[in-house]
């Protein structure tokens, strides 16, 4: 018995080889059947994940810049237009596998080489380039920035791992700073700021496009692999209404003048009068749009932030509002004192008048301020105010240049007891060149004002070009007040006017001086002048009103004719010859500016009456 319990034991403690043989052979069967099963998954069900895995490792993603639209003038002259520029980037890790070889020798590797083969073809210092690579953590880092797609290709055939492209493109203004205020420029990010970058961004920007391709581990393309291109949308372009020549030409002008005059600025506006198109609108000093280190102080559009007051310009205002009032005729006398008290002040002319005999015509060729209050009192006050907003004055023009300002004319509840007076003469009010330009404008035009416009026209990205429309005039004066006014204003650029100096050979000019009392802001006072001429030609049949200002001359002179009365005749002459406008075939009609006070009853039915007579005389000696 205890022998066969003893067998029995030993059997059940030993495993049996065969059994031990399947337990074995069944595990390895669990083993394979799980890698099958693992397998299958990689290959089968996961294969797609797998693969797209391993893919995105080595997918690399660039962005294609979309081109900016380009700005041209009216001819289709390049103002800003985007060039191709390239950054070059470098992987240091891939940049150590690099050799050159010629002729069998090995003449170059690793950093050291690469920097002193890149620097051969882009002039850069090699141990800069060297000093990038050795140093830079990470696997990415500029090289060298903003070379042309040219010099780009000859880095590239270099061969050299790791060395790759960002592309972008440079915005280029071909003119310089003789355009600069009015186009504007790029800043930081590439942001529009200031003029028709700004206005225009929207029609101007394109939509960036992207390539995906696949890369292998030093870096290259691979070129069976998977590659998407998703093409740019390039921008619009922007025509404008500005003549690139004149401009450059108004501009070399303006620049001058305003150095001789040790002036703190200045600025010249053509516009042609029937469709009130900008021709022309240059700002001296300028800026050069192109420098990236260029800040914004100084970029400024003057043309339009500039409020000042204007002076004897804006005294056609008030001779218009008079003469559609039915206050005066052109030969209305008026005898001008030689001071003349008003609300508590005396005011007097610049200079004292040849005579006090004068016509309606004379006061206004001559720009007498006690002449224009003589006739302008006879306007109400409302009325007064009324015609000054109704030429464009303390309004923005429209043009849609950023920073505008409509000026102020002041609500009549607010004037002093000697605004009324002021404000005749262009004192007390303040407005941009623009604004003062549309008074002239208007009045060239048969009394028709049109807002003034700088875009011509726009071309999509498929190539249609969609003319700007012109706006729709305003009649502000009749033609027979425009009529009366321009015979008046070809007198001022004569001898007995007070702009000989505007006067444009061969041509007859309707224009006006001003010289005004600047207020200015540092001082917190009136200090100098503002100095402008503006007119129109030719004056029979005018094509182009022309606009000089220029700010605080202190050299040679402070008055408008004077200063800014060369620089007008000089643009407008140029102009009307550039555009092929015949010269006069007639002399210019004589204007009776004075009358003979013994010929001429003093209670001349259209003019002033004999009490205004009376109270001139008796205060004639001052």
């Amino acid at each position: 018995m205890a022998r066969r319990q003893s067998s029995t034991a030993a059997h059940h403690g030993v495993a049996h080889p065969q059994r031990r043989v399947r337990m074995l052979l069944l595990g390895t069967m669990i083993v394979f059947s799980l890698f099958a099963a693992q397998l299958v998954r990689l290959q089968g069900l996961d294969a797609a994940t797998v693969s797209a895995a391993a893919i995105d490792e080595r997918l690399k993603q660039v962005i294609i810049p979309a081109t900016r639209g380009a700005i041209t003038d009216v001819n289709g002259e390049p103002l800003a237009v985007d060039v191709d520029r390239v950054h070059i980037a470098v992987d240091p890790v891939n940049v150590a596998a690099y050799e050159r070889w010629e002729d069998g020798e090995l003449v170059g590797s690793g950093f050291s080489g690469a920097a002193q083969a890149v620097a051969e073809v882009t002039g850069e210092d090699p141990e800069r380039l060297e000093r990038v690579i050795s140093t830079t953590e990470g696997r990415w880092a500029y090289l060298v920035k903003d070379v042309s797609p040219e010099v780009w290709q000859q880095v590239k055939d270099l061969g050299i791992p790791g060395v790759t492209p960002e592309e972008f493109h440079h915005r280029l203004y071909p003119l310089g700073e003789s355009h600069a205020k009015l186009l504007g420029w790029l800043g930081a990010g590439e942001a529009p700021a200031g003029g028709v970058e700004l206005t225009r961004h929207d029609w101007l920007t394109g939509t960036p496009g992207e390539r995906t391709f696949e890369i292998g581990g030093n870096g290259e393309v691979i070129t069976t692999g998977t590659a998407v291109d998703t093409p740019a949308v390039d921008g619009g372009d922007v025509r404008l209404s500005i003549d690139s020549d004149l401009q450059w030409y108004a501009y070399d002008a303006l620049e001058k003048r305003v150095e001789e005059a040790k002036a703190l600025s200045g600025y010249v506006l053509v516009q042609e009068v029937e469709t009130g198109r900008i021709v022309t609108a240059a700002t001296y000093p300028g800026f050069d749009p192109s420098d990236p280190e260029q800040t914004s102080e100084g970029m400024r559009n003057d043309v339009v932030e500039d409020v000042y007051e204007p002076g004897s310009t804006a005294k056609l205002v008030t001779a218009a509002a008079a003469l559609e009032e039915g206050i005066v005729e052109r030969d209305t006398p008026i005898v001008v004192p030689y001071r003349l008290p008003r609300g508590g002040k005396t005011f007097k002319d610049a200079h004292d008048p040849r005579t006090p005999w004068q016509t309606f015509g004379g006061v206004l060729a001559t720009s007498s301020n006690m002449g224009t209050i003589l006739y302008g009192e006879k306007l109400e006050d409302q009325q007064l105010h009324d015609w000054l907003r109704r030429f464009g004055l303390g309004t923005p023009s429209g043009l849609g240049l950023p920073g505008e300002s409509g000026g102020v004319v002041p609500p009549v509840e607010t004037w002093s007891r000697t605004s009324r007076y002021t404000l005749m003469f262009g004192q007390g009010l303040s407005s941009n060149a623009l604004q003062q330009m549309s008074v002239y404008q208007t009045m060239a035009n048969d009394g028709v004002r049109i807002p003034p416009t700088v875009v011509e026209g726009t071309t999509d990205d498929q190539g249609r070009y969609t003319a700007a429309p012109v706006p729709e005039g305003e009649r502000v004066v009749s033609a027979e007040t425009s009529q009366t006014l321009t015979e008046i204003l070809e007198q001022v650029p004569t001898f007995f006017g007070t702009a000989p100096t505007a006067a444009v050979e061969g041509y007859h000019v309707a224009g006006k001086t001003s010289t005004a009392d600047r207020y200015d802001d540092e001082l917190g006072r009136y200090s100098r002048t503002t100095a402008s001429f503006i007119g129109y030609a030719p004056s029979d049949d005018p094509k182009y009103v022309v606009a000089v200002t220029i700010q605080r001359p202190t050299e040679i002179s402070q008055y408008g004719g004077t200063i800014s009365g060369p620089v007008f005749a000089d643009v407008m002459r140029y102009a009307l010859q550039k555009a092929g406008v015949a010269p006069a075939d007639e002399p210019l009609p004589e204007l009776e500016l004075t009358y003979d006070p013994k010929a001429q009853a003093p209670g001349h039915p259209r003019g002033v009456t004999l009490g205004d007579i009376a109270f001139s005389d008796e205060r004639a000696d001052g």
